[in-house]
Parts: C-alpha cells; sequence; structure tokens
C-alpha cells in the first residue's frame, strides 16, 4: 500500500482537494472520492520526491527554456 510522506502530506493533501474540487468530485459516492483523493496525494508525493531526487533536472531546461542556468 503505498503512503504520503509525512514531509508531502499537506502539500499532496492541497493539491488533491484543488483537483477534486476543480473537477466537481464533491457529488461523487464517499468511497469513490476518498479513491481518487488518495490516488491524487499518492502521484503528486511521488511528483515532489523525483524533483527533489532530481530526476527531472536534465529535462527542466527544455521545459523552460527561459529559465536562467545560474
Amino acid at each position: 500500500m503505498a503512503t504520503v510522506p509525512d514531509e508531502h502530506a499537506r502539500a499532496a493533501d492541497h493539491a488533491a482537494a484543488n483537483l477534486c474540487s476543480g473537477a466537481g468530485l464533491s457529488v461523487a459516492p464517499a468511497g469513490l472520492h476518498q479513491l481518487i483523493n488518495e490516488a491524487i496525494q499518492i502521484g503528486y508525493s511521488a511528483a515532489l520526491s523525483d524533483m527533489r531526487d532530481g530526476d527531472f533536472d536534465d529535462d527542466i531546461r527544455e521545459w523552460r527554456p527561459d529559465l536562467s542556468t545560474g
């Protein structure tokens, strides 16, 4: 079972709440809403870990050539 590390919990919860709210999931059955919310949190947390670990460092210049290299 995947879990969200404490260091990412607040950001992941905030991201999931924004996405669920924007998608109109408040009308979804409670179980489905919880499943989607947790999946978003786990995915967001994984992305934060990947960024922290530098997994995308080489890609950032390609995605954002306007950023300085300094």
